[in-house]
């Protein structure tokens, strides 16, 4: 799998994740959410830390948040996500004029 390497001639055989494919991880849950459903979701960015990634933007609810977080998490190479997305609800109660 990209963004792996296969350690098994330094000793056991285990998969070690290298900074490199940072910027994979952080893409890769960039398409996952622009492919989402959920449109409001196209605002949000990633930066991915090692096996973590930093969700980032505004939200219109905290239940898009917690899906755009769901989303993310279930990508192979995920351990955490942080999730620093803004729920800014759209004002209501304008007065109207009339």
């Amino acid at each position: 799998m990209f963004g792996y390497e296969d350690a098994s001639r330094a000793g056991p055989a285990l998969l070690e994740f290298r900074p490199e494919s940072e910027s994979v991880l952080a893409e890769t849950a960039e398409r996952r959410l622009r492919n989402s459903t959920y449109l409001a979701l196209r605002n949000v960015t990633c930066l991915a830390q090692g096996e973590v990634v930093v969700l980032r933007g505004c939200l219109p609810t905290y239940y898009l948040k917690q899906m755009a977080q769901a989303l993310v998490a279930q990508i192979d190479g995920v351990a955490q996500v942080v999730n620093e997305v803004d729920v800014i609800s759209a004002p209501t109660g304008f007065a109207r004029r009339g």
